[in-house]
């Protein structure tokens, strides 16, 4: 891509783009790097979203829908135009059918996202739907979030099928297993995941390919791509950079030796479309689209990998072989947030919250949050610090915040108590402790990773 075209096409179209530039001193930079970096905070939620597209013109738009952002001001409304997704069903009939052969085998699709106006469920349930219409031997069910529906459909009709392929979130994807485990012929290698909205380990990739019958080193149980509403897609793994991950996961050495961590980064094959460069370790995107992008910062932990890096880090030729040139990697989000089922919690919003309670809940103003696991499912662990207890405190405290949470995420609303039901409890869990003397005049909070 012309990236320098674009800019100047931006500059000169959008108006919001020009009152961000002139707010950065930086009406005419003289090179890509002079150009100032922007974000959802200081561009998306600063302009009016008709001054984020070119000559406040809405005459191509086809799609309003929201992104997963979670901010104060809840979810960014994002606006289409129908080439921004030009090509992508048959760009997603061709990954299916090479990944799953579906051309090949009879396949049920459950889409277990969110929907609503949230552009990564939408966007996929549209797809699949169009797909299946399109396709002989696939057919489509959109439960949404309703994994007890979702589970349903798939014990009602999955033995008519060869293969069930389940779009859901990782963190989905043990809920369903602790409803399916039973199910003998469901759990015979039958089940495969597209999934997307969180990053997940290896180790993670492999245990759930052996609790759902497959072998460990099966690459496509659980497969993703990276992106979101308002970049839209920015890359795909494959078969090769799935075992680059496998090897560095197995070879903890050369992992901390590229990326100073055991647990490897995810690996895509990047996108062409969109031009990405590495700031302060975060993933900086632009892209020509419906609402344009120059110098975007994803607040993503990564960047682009050459393969002449993986060659001295040690990699062998017989994985660097199967590699394009340059592929994109990603740690994740460093915002200071925590996700749940796919969606961003924003921590400092939840300490703003916590600080505007009554002084009958005796906050101390200091808390911690954990994502802790128990029996294969995640929740979301809340340890707060008070000046003193009362027997209904805790049941309070959690009332109160899976509503503030409800209230700052249609997204989050739409899940919690659909997966509430699947689990039979609550996700959002809640302790208390009495602050010591030293913590008193502390206001701050810890996310423990």
């Amino acid at each position: 891509m012309d990236k320098i075209s674009l800019y100047q096409n931006v500059q000169e179209t959008v108006k919001g783009y020009t009152k961000f530039m002139t707010t950065h001193q930086l009406t005419k930079a003289e090179k890509w790097t002079d150009i100032a970096i922007c974000d959802k905070q200081n561009y998306l939620l600063a302009y009016p979203i008709m001054e984020l597209i070119r000559n406040n013109s809405f005459e191509k738009c086809f799609l309003i829908g929201a992104s997963s952002g979670f901010s104060k001001s809840g979810s960014v409304l994002w606006l289409k135009q129908s080439s921004d997704e030009a090509g992508y069903i048959n760009k997603v009939k061709s990954l299916l059918s090479h990944d799953y052969n579906i051309d090949k085998k009879s396949t049920l699709i459950i889409v277990s996202l969110a929907l609503g106006t949230w552009i990564g469920g939408m966007q996929l349930a549209s797809a699949m739907r169009s797909l299946a219409g399109k396709t002989d031997g696939v057919v489509t069910a959109t439960p949404g979030i309703n994994l007890e529906e979702s589970v349903h459909i798939a014990k009602e009709f999955g033995a008519l099928f060869d293969q069930i392929i389940w779009v859901t979130n990782p963190s989905s994807i043990n809920i369903i297993y602790s409803l399916l485990k039973d199910d003998k012929e469901l759990m015979n290698a039958k089940i495969y995941f597209p999934v997307v909205g969180e990053y997940f380990t290896e180790s993670f990739r492999e245990t759930i390919s052996k609790k759902f019958g497959h072998q460990a080193d099966n690459s496509f149980v659980v497969k993703t791509g990276y992106g979101s509403a308002d970049t839209g897609d920015l890359g795909i793994e494959s078969e090769a950079t799935i075992k680059l991950r496998k090897f560095l996961y197995n070879n903890p050495e050369t992992s901390i030796r590229l990326f100073a961590d055991k647990n490897p980064p995810m690996f895509f094959i990047k996108n062409d479309e969109a031009f990405m460069e590495t700031i302060d370790g975060n993933l900086i995107v632009t892209k020509n689209q419906f609402v344009p992008l120059i110098r975007y910062n994803t607040h993503d932990t990564g960047g682009i990998l050459q393969k002449e890096t993986l060659k001295k880090g040690g990699v062998p030729e017989s994985i660097l072989n199967q590699l394009p040139e340059e592929i994109l990697f990603i740690f994740g989000r460093t915002t200071d947030s925590v996700i749940f089922y796919g969606t961003n919690l924003n921590i400092y919003d939840s300490g703003d919250f916590l600080s505007s309670l009554d002084q009958s809940y005796a906050y101390g103003g200091l808390f911690e949050v954990e994502k802790t696991n128990k029996e294969s499912i995640d929740y979301i662990e809340f340890t707060i610090y008070v000046l003193n207890k009362s027997n209904d405190l805790e049941a309070r405290y959690q009332k109160a915040l899976i509503k503030a949470l409800k209230s700052s995420s249609n997204e989050f609303a739409a899940k919690y108590n659909e997966l509430k039901t699947a689990i039979k409890g609550d996700l959002i869990q809640v302790k208390l402790k009495l602050i010591s003397e030293k913590h008193k005049a502390e206001k701050h909070h810890t996310i423990k990773r």
